[in-house]
């Protein structure tokens, strides 16, 4: 589990409880739906008493509920119904183009997927899975991935305009203390690549690679594109012949939807 950003003790807004609620809230996940105060307190940044203090008000809330064991806590029913209306609020781009990536991930044996950025990760919204599967990571609408290593979260980071796309990556940087300088570099070759071609290629999972093209829709969130496999599978020719128009492919759709509005 990696620490979020601690919030800044130094802000005295109104907003600052609300914002450490939330801030317990986002970290539940699919892997991680039951937590415990400690680890609440090493996800958030938050002191063991604040937590102590939100995840009390959020279950008289209804919004948590304490688990079987009785050592943790988990999403009450409410958070269902809030994540289902998430969907429903991207149903016109959704519905535009998940039979074309089921059909393509099975066609071209590969991963093809959904996702939108979410602070350091991004969140899968579809995956329709069809690659060999010893060499996935289980991947499911909710999981988190790292922007900074992957082509989904690259390829989001290279649809943004220069000034916000500079202070996220330095807002990344700042995570990946240690290899910064790697990170660095790799997310620029990434943002290079799409700009000058559309599309950006990484590796973040030992013998997976993937490939990638975002797209920003006004009243959206960024939507990126994605297919994946082992390296066996994504040949140089494969992936230019196949993958990357498939990418364009879906883009292209959910622009035209857009346009047709």
């Amino acid at each position: 589990m990696r620490a979020r950003k601690p919030i800044d003790a130094a802000d005295t807004s109104t907003n600052r409880t609300l914002r450490r609620g939330l801030s317990i809230l986002r970290a539940f996940r699919p892997g991680f739906a039951v937590l415990s105060n400690a680890e609440l307190a090493e996800l958030t940044g938050l002191a063991p008493s604040t937590v102590s203090r939100m995840t009390g008000a959020l279950v008289d809330a209804g919004l948590l509920r304490h688990s079987p064991s009785g050592v943790g806590y988990a999403p009450a029913a409410a958070c269902i119904s809030l994540g289902f209306a998430a969907f429903q609020a991207l149903a016109p781009v959704r519905q535009k183009v998940v039979a074309r990536m089921e059909d393509a991930a099975g066609r071209l044996d590969v991963s093809v997927s959904l996702a939108t950025p979410d602070g350091e990760d991004m969140i899968y919204i579809d995956t329709f899975r069809r690659a060999r599967r010893e060499t996935l990571m289980h991947i499911a609408p909710g999981v988190r991935i790292p922007v900074a290593y992957t082509a989904l979260g690259i390829s989001s980071l290279a649809v943004l305009p220069a000034e916000d796309r500079a202070v996220r990556i330095e807002s990344l940087l700042a995570r990946h203390m240690r290899d910064a300088e790697q990170v660095r570099r790799s997310i620029e070759a990434g943002v290079r690549q799409h700009t000058a071609h559309g599309w950006c290629q990484a590796s973040w999972v030992a013998d997976v690679v993937g490939v990638a093209r975002a797209v920003h829709l006004p009243g959206y969130p960024i939507f990126s594109f994605n297919c994946a496999g082992s390296a066996s599978q994504m040949t140089s020719t494969k992936i230019e012949r196949k993958l990357v128009p498939l990418l364009f492919e879906l883009t292209d759709v959910v622009e035209a939807n857009e346009r047709l509005r």
